[in-house]
């Protein structure tokens, strides 16, 4: 698989039509996962993705629209805007060097933006390239994700299958009687005290190897759909 530990010369010589750009965050994750959990999880899905069907997996984006979790010391986030212009930027250089499909793989439930982006970037650069939104918590962990949500069982699990040396020791569960828009108006130390949001309790391997699968299968299947459906080949 190419990706940005590859050689110039080797991404050259094989041509690749498509590009994977994992975007994640740099916020608190409650004290049991790192603060590049986010991160993490859209690189190694994205990873998965791009061998799985044969394109160029790019550096992560580590940075993302977290306002919500400003009040954290260890968050670094980004104006929607400043977003915008990376990822626009970023698919500018790719149409220069003749790809077709620049695939976006989120992994921060913060991120609305990228939706906005990637219907902006089709129309405006008249899909050239065609750009993908594979939004991770929105179409793959399923009904629970609305009281689930951050440093909970699912990104636990993950955590403890892809970086399970990251993982520290838990410190209970929490679910806010509140649903995440209300992440509009108040900041997230407002609505949990602890920066988890979901049951962390619940977590294992097991399930985390379980859920990775189910993503990346998911994420698949859904690039191919859109590509058939646009009729890029």
């Amino acid at each position: 698989m190419l990706s940005y530990e590859s050689r110039e010369s080797d991404i050259a010589e094989a041509k690749p039509l498509i590009a994977v750009l994992p975007i994640g965050s740099m916020e608190q994750h409650a004290s049991h996962l790192p603060v590049s959990t986010d991160t993490i999880i859209a690189l190694e899905v994205g990873r998965a993705l791009a061998e799985r069907i044969d394109a160029l997996l790019l550096p992560p984006i580590p940075y993302g629209c977290s306002i919500e979790h400003s009040r954290y010391t260890s968050t670094v986030w980004l104006k929607p805007f400043t977003l915008y212009a990376i990822i626009r930027d970023i698919a500018r250089s790719l149409r220069a060097h003749g790809f077709k499909v620049l695939i976006i793989v989120n992994g921060h439930g913060g991120n609305y933006i990228l939706k906005s982006i990637v219907r902006e970037l089709n129309y405006r650069l008249g899909r050239r390239p065609l750009t993908i939104l594979v939004d991770l918590g929105g179409m793959y962990f399923g009904s629970r994700y609305v009281t689930d949500i951050h440093a909970g069982y699912h990104e636990t699990s993950l955590m403890l299958y892809l970086r399970p040396n990251l993982v520290g020791e838990l410190t209970g569960d929490f679910k806010p009687e509140a649903t995440r828009d209300y992440l509009d108006y108040l900041s997230m130390d407002e609505l949990t005290p602890k920066g988890i949001w979901g049951e962390p309790s619940r977590a294992s391997r097991e399930d985390g190897e379980k859920i990775f699968s189910r993503m990346v299968d998911e994420a698949v299947g859904y690039v191919a759909d859109v590509l058939r459906r646009v009729g890029v080949t």
